[in-house]
């Protein structure tokens, strides 16, 4: 069975992990410094930022934490937070595309007007990993964008993106996610000959902060479910981590058993839609379109 403890070891790699502050990203980070990464938590609460790295030095004292601030619902933000991390000019070997929103019960829209799941948890992670994207070529490094398995619940609609004709909360965060495979598969195919490579996965079931907007209900099922087949909080990195340093490009990563606390992960299926190219060149289009950020494999800087 394959834990984060039996990830390769990282020394001197440098790792960006966006939702660092709690949950899956907290604890991604802790076991990327556990194996001697460097380590920059991302968010949009500098508070809460500056306690997590507080609290990640403690556990990992021979580690470095830093945080920086950004709010992936916010053009400008990531746009400044990319530039500061371009400035001081190292590669970056790992960017884990982990925070995001779910279940907000009324259709609510990001600074620059996008539907907010759309928006945070794949619209922000494109526009980041675009921007990025010199300093992860510089070390020929690796993107793991974290997806769910409600990615397969619903068919995309590439014409309504911000779900304005059809929104309910559920269905607005699995089409996030089915939209963040979409686009770490195609990342994988375009940055094939930069030497980057590109993931998805599934970090399995546990619980975190990300259900806070669930009813009480749904809450409780929820943590009845986890009890029952999902990871403890202190395993949930094992897939991302795995997906980091173990898989193969362009795979989709996740729990290999129904009672995920006793599989290792692996390659499982993707979504049916996840495996057509035109739908995911479509997508990019839109979201190049939607964000104002192309690639630098497209021989055009981002803007």
């Amino acid at each position: 069975m394959w834990t984060a403890k039996d990830m390769p070891q990282q020394t001197g790699k440098k790792v960006i992990v966006t939702g660092g502050a709690s949950g899956i990203g907290f604890q991604v980070a802790q076991a990327m410094a556990l194996k001697g990464a460097d380590v920059l938590i991302a968010g949009r609460d500098k508070d809460k930022g500056i306690a997590a790295v507080a609290e990640l030095r403690r556990l990992v004292p021979q580690a470095s934490f830093s945080f920086g601030l950004l709010d992936l619902g916010n053009m400008v933000s990531i746009a400044r937070f990319a530039e500061a991390v371009l400035e001081s000019g190292a590669p970056l070997d790992h960017l884990f595309n982990v925070a995001g929103v779910m279940m907000i019960p009324k259709r609510t829209l990001t600074a620059d007007g996008f539907e907010m799941h759309m928006g945070t948890n794949f619209l922000g992670h494109f526009a980041l990993t675009g921007r990025l994207f010199p300093a992860i070529e510089a070390a020929s490094g690796r993107v793991v964008t974290v997806s769910a398995r409600a990615a397969s619940w619903y068919p995309l609609d590439i014409d309504d993106l911000q779900s304005q004709g059809d929104y309910r909360p559920m269905r607005a965060y699995a089409l996030s996610k089915l939209a963040d495979i979409l686009f770490a598969l195609e990342l994988s195919k375009r940055a094939a000959a930069t030497g980057v490579t590109s993931l998805a996965v599934d970090p399995g079931t546990a619980k975190t902060a990300l259900q806070r907007h669930t009813s009480p209900v749904l809450r409780r099922a929820a943590e009845v479910l986890i009890s029952l087949i999902g990871y403890p909080l202190d395993r949930v990195a094992d897939t991302v981590t795995f997906a980091a340093t173990m898989a193969k490009a362009g795979a989709y990563i996740g729990p290999t058993r129904i009672i995920q606390s006793r599989g290792s992960p692996g390659a499982i299926a993707v979504p049916k839609q996840a495996n057509d190219g035109q739908l995911r060149r479509q997508l990019w289009q839109a979201a190049e379109s939607l964000t104002s950020v192309r690639y630098a494999f497209n021989q055009e800087s981002t803007s």
